[in-house]
């Protein structure tokens, strides 16, 4: 009897152990969804996303349907650059809870990373819409137009991401360059100035504001804003190349000649330097050194349309029309809508003689600059040498009723002023 009872007692000890060890067991793997989220946001904190996106993607295996954890799962996917994934993760969010904000500015943030704008802007459209008062998706919408080239709505965009937060300097260069674009020039000054308002050392701000402030005739404004730039960074060329074009547009040729030279001096590999030295010295006439330097541009940049154009120009005022003829074919190849370098491109060809070469760059010219009453002119005189009596004639009535256009309309404007 004893010997039963010892072996009942066994037998209940080991029952015993075995729910003891479940039980254990039960509690080592037992962790709720606040458990995993706990130890995601501790390793974020550590910047160690990979063990983070482990314990979301089990929060939100744990939770079942939660955007909010898969949204998470996502935006630590793109962080670890794993792109495509991501962007399944933030469909799988909007496909949970479609009137979640932050999901669709996560998806189109990732589109907008290769540029895909046709997929990016209808997303962060619909997050600005859920969520109007929060400034990333105003301002990431905002860039996201600027990026697709639709400025107009890239301004509204900024102008509102700008009132939601006026210090920004960021978003009120973006929005300059947005109006600058859309030729509000006035709104593009004025928002540029607040850039540099809202950080004097925003440098690109202030380059920009000075280039606006040249392109508004406001050439001494945009020279301070040029120096107080190169005070704070000295080795700054753009903006020393900016000194240069700013004196050039005050005609101050001398100074603007000295200007650039010593920008090319420091920066011998710069374009630009040397294409903006090139024409301040045709504007004082000298044209074999202008030459030298639009000639050392295109050895630079070889597919720089306006330096083709403006060599060719230089070749025009000397008569060398072979050469006027050779840079502006290089010009309309690198730029077929090059309207200007079509016009010379006909007229020289029209005083070398090869008046059925220019009949049809007249033609192309007017097509793309029918504005111009030179291109109408020119190709009436043409169309006259060849005995067309009447193209002839209509061709100088249509350039006379452009020109007469053209001088209303510059009345109007200075009427208006």
């Amino acid at each position: 009897m004893s010997r039963c009872h010892t072996e009942k007692n066994v037998k209940c000890f080991c029952c015993f152990l075995i729910a003891v060890c479940a039980l254990a067991q039960s509690g080592k793997h037992d962790k709720t969804v606040q458990d995993y989220v706990a130890e995601g946001k501790a390793a974020i904190a550590k910047n160690d996303a990979a063990s983070a996106l482990e314990s979301y993607r089990k929060a939100a295996a744990l939770a079942g349907d939660s955007a909010e954890l898969e949204d998470e799962v996502g935006f630590l996917l793109a962080v670890l650059q794993r792109t495509q994934e991501a962007i399944g993760q933030f469909e799988k969010a909007i496909a949970i809870q479609d009137g979640y904000a932050l999901a669709h500015y996560h998806l189109g943030a990732a589109y907008c990373v290769d540029k895909n704008w046709d997929r990016c802007i209808p997303e962060l459209e619909k997050a600005a819409h859920l969520k109007p008062d929060v400034f990333d998706y105003r301002s990431q919408l905002g860039n996201a137009y600027l990026g697709a080239g639709q400025y107009a709505n890239a301004a509204t965009e900024l102008k509102a991401a700008a009132a939601l937060r006026p210090q920004d300097a960021d978003t009120w260069n973006r929005l300059g360059q947005a109006l600058q674009n859309s030729d509000d020039l006035k709104g593009a000054v004025e928002a540029y100035g607040r850039a540099v308002q809202a950080d004097q050392r925003n440098i690109d701000a202030k380059n920009n504001y000075g280039i606006m402030l040249m392109q508004t005739r406001q050439a001494d404004k945009a020279i301070a804003e040029f120096r107080k730039v190169l005070e704070s960074d000295p080795a700054n060329a753009t903006a020393s190349l900016n000194v240069g074009i700013a004196l050039m547009l005050k005609g101050d040729m001398e100074d603007a000649i000295a200007q650039l030279r010593a920008v090319v001096k420091a920066n011998p590999d710069m374009s630009a330097a040397h294409y903006n030295l090139g024409l301040a010295l045709k504007n004082k006439d000298d044209l074999d050194a202008a030459r030298a330097e639009f000639e050392k541009t295109i050895e630079l940049t070889p597919d720089l349309p306006e330096a083709r154009y403006t060599l060719g120009i230089s070749y025009w005022q000397t008569g060398d029309f072979d050469k006027t003829i050779e840079q502006m074919r290089e010009a309309v190849r690198i730029r077929p809508d090059y309207g200007e370098a079509w016009f010379i491109l006909g007229t020289a060809l029209k005083q070398k003689g090869d008046l059925d070469g220019a009949i049809p760059a007249l033609k192309e010219a007017i097509r793309l600059r029918p504005e111009d009453p030179g291109p109408y002119n020119t190709l009436g005189q043409v169309l006259r040498i060849k005995g067309d009596a009447e193209g002839s004639k209509a061709m100088f009535a249509q350039g006379a009723r452009v020109k007469a256009e053209k001088e209303a309309q510059q009345t109007e404007m200075l009427n208006r002023k």
